[in-house]
């Protein structure tokens, strides 16, 4: 048994399921398709990260902003 192997493990999974755009998925994932207009707005330093993820879980945005530092 490698305890560090396994420290690291559980750290980078933790790791993982906080990132913004892991989050936003997994919300994203459970809701029912939409079937009306769709529109996306994101703020924040993850704003852009968290909008991707959006997109890429719903398939299409009809309009929207992204607002963020960068």
């Amino acid at each position: 048994m490698d305890l560090k192997r396994d420290v690291d493990a559980i750290i980078a999974a933790a790791l993982h399921a906080a990132m913004p755009d892991t989050a936003v998925r997994k919300a994203l994932e459970r809701l029912p398709a939409c079937r009306g207009r769709l529109v996306l707005v994101a703020a924040g330093k993850a704003a852009w990260q968290m909008a991707h993820a959006a997109l890429a879980v719903l398939g299409r945005v009809d309009g929207g902003i992204v607002i963020t530092k960068y």
